[in-house]
């Protein structure tokens, strides 16, 4: 299947505020969910931004039955450790439960790969 991974935009984040909450949902904890879009729009892209975002999303002709194309999504920020120096946490790994197996974003160590397949990696 097409997709792309980017880095995020404030036009994402409706769609970044909504797989949010399906997250949550999904985890039995959308109740405990206190962050609007505004809040996404602007903790993450004013002058000085306390996370950055990256989108995984698919052309228009695998769109989900509901018309989205943003299907999933990572965020992090960078933080420094005073033992080891610097590092990048990242708080969220998401994609939509029908395009797992063929979206991938893989978290090991420092960094994240994507990966296309049908298993998920290890």
């Amino acid at each position: 299947m097409d997709f792309s991974i980017r880095a995020a935009n404030v036009e994402d984040c409706k769609d970044i505020a909504r797989m949010i909450m399906e997250l949550a949902e999904y985890e039995k904890m959308a109740d405990h969910v206190k962050v609007t879009q505004r809040d996404l729009e602007q903790d993450g892209f004013s002058k000085n931004p306390f996370f950055h975002g990256i989108i995984a999303e698919v052309p228009e002709q695998h769109k989900t039955k509901e018309g989205h194309t943003k299907i999933g999504y990572a965020l992090y920020f960078y933080s420094y450790s005073s033992f080891k120096g610097r590092a990048i946490y990242m708080e969220d790994l998401y994609v939509m439960p029908e395009f797992r197996g063929t979206v991938y974003f893989l978290k090991r160590g420092n960094f994240v790969y994507v990966s296309v397949g049908a298993e998920n990696p290890k």
